[in-house]
């Protein structure tokens, strides 16, 4: 039998140890496809707990603890890079990299990956089956890292049969952990427009053709798809994050270049809204007299949550947190995530995991002043750890 799980147990033998990983990380950020000192600082974690592992998309790994019984195998993905933000925490283990910064937590992350598998290597031959971590690079630049892992076989060799993400969620406190059947996360596609007039001098407007002034149409009817053309019962964001035209005051500007987002749940709200975007700015320039280049670029499809697998993770979180720790979740979070590719291949689970605090602003993923509770990380490791352990028990027949 597995030696009892309990959040004591776990702050006791590892509070310090979670803590100390966790600032580490958070002081040596690194951006996507460059995470070779995160690399270095998780194998010699692995070095020390004995735990083999291989190194898989160039800075990423593949961490495999063998259980001392047949079984099944389970993999928990951590994603390790970070975001070219800079840090205004004021916190004192800030980033000490100019410009760089864990805002989305995944520093986090890879301390929750190390501390389960120190708990499940010290239990090694009482596992009924195997467990991969996934040390997964680029989450954050597309295509993710998590296609070119899949690509060099991380779910083979042991077959993989069941997988599990967790995710640091600002908007829960530590010691909740967030719950949905079905859809968790959504699509994320993303938009580049060209607007293309004729310049002129500004007191003729009447000689040129306004980019400016069709960006300004363009911006006001785009959002009438999402209020006026999808359903209310459905779910849909656009936003345009990045506007770009014009010379000088006194020119008419012949060019504006937007991009932006576009999150959907369903596949045909997606082509729906990437459709109606092509008409309007047929209309808009039509009308304008202008022209237009428009990509539509598909991201990361939209992520499903297995139903056995949640109602798991709920036995286990009400057995190591209590009942009133689980968060059930009324509708899907519009960001996305690579962890779908996981879930298109093996039944999977996202966890979101509470790491606000009570009492404190908390800020959101991608904020300079986002922050992690360091309390929060045992409550991480402690469900983690259980959601695995019974997962290879019901799976062995235990």
């Amino acid at each position: 039998m597995v030696a009892e799980l309990t959040v004591d147990t776990i702050e006791a033998k590892l509070g310090d140890y979670l803590q100390n990983v966790y600032r580490d990380l958070h002081q040596n950020p690194e951006l996507s496809t460059q995470e070779f000192e995160t690399q270095a600082f998780i194998k010699t974690e692995l070095d020390k707990l004995n735990i083999p592992y291989k190194i898989m998309a160039k800075t990423g790994l593949c961490a495999e603890i063998r259980g001392g019984q047949p079984g099944k195998t389970v993999l928990l993905r951590a994603d390790i890079d970070a975001l070219a933000i800079h840090e205004q925490t004021g916190l004192e283990y800030a980033s000490k990299k100019e410009g760089i910064m864990h805002a989305c937590g995944h520093d986090a992350h890879t301390t929750v990956g190390l501390g389960v598998a120190a708990l499940l290597q010290e239990r090694a031959q009482d596992l009924k089956g195997n467990i991969k971590i996934m040390f997964q690079p680029s989450e954050e630049m597309p295509p993710g890292g998590a296609k070119f892992m899949i690509e060099e076989g991380i779910l083979e060799n042991p077959k993989v049969d069941a997988a599990i993400g967790i995710h640091t969620n600002p908007y829960l406190l530590a010691g909740q952990i967030g719950l949905k059947d079905g859809y968790i996360l959504a699509n994320t596609d993303r938009i580049f427009i060209s607007l293309i007039g004729k310049g002129g001098h500004a007191a003729a407007p009447q000689e040129g053709i306004d980019a400016i002034a069709m960006a300004g149409q363009f911006i006001a009817g785009i959002q009438n798809i999402v209020a006026r053309q999808v359903s209310p019962l459905d779910r849909a964001v656009i936003t345009l994050g990045k506007i770009s035209g014009g010379y000088t005051p006194n020119s008419i500007a012949d060019q504006v270049e937007l991009a932006g987002t576009v999150r959907t749940i369903k596949a045909e709200t997606q082509s729906h809204i990437e459709n109606q975007i092509a008409r309007l700015l047929q209309s808009v320039t039509g009308f304008w007299g202008g022209t237009y280049k428009y990509e539509y670029r598909k991201g990361h499809p939209a992520t499903w949550n297995d139903k056995r697998m949640v109602d798991l993770v709920r036995r286990a979180t009400a057995e190591c947190l209590g009942a009133e720790s689980i968060i059930e979740l009324d509708n899907p979070y519009m960001s996305g995530d690579d962890f779908t590719y996981l879930a298109q291949a093996v039944p999977s689970v996202f966890i979101e995991w509470g790491t606000a605090t009570e009492g404190k602003e908390n800020f959101a993923w991608h904020h300079p002043k986002f922050h992690v509770n360091l309390s929060s990380l045992k409550y991480g490791v402690a469900v983690v750890t259980q959601s695995i352990v019974h997962f290879l028990n019901e799976e062995a027949g235990v």
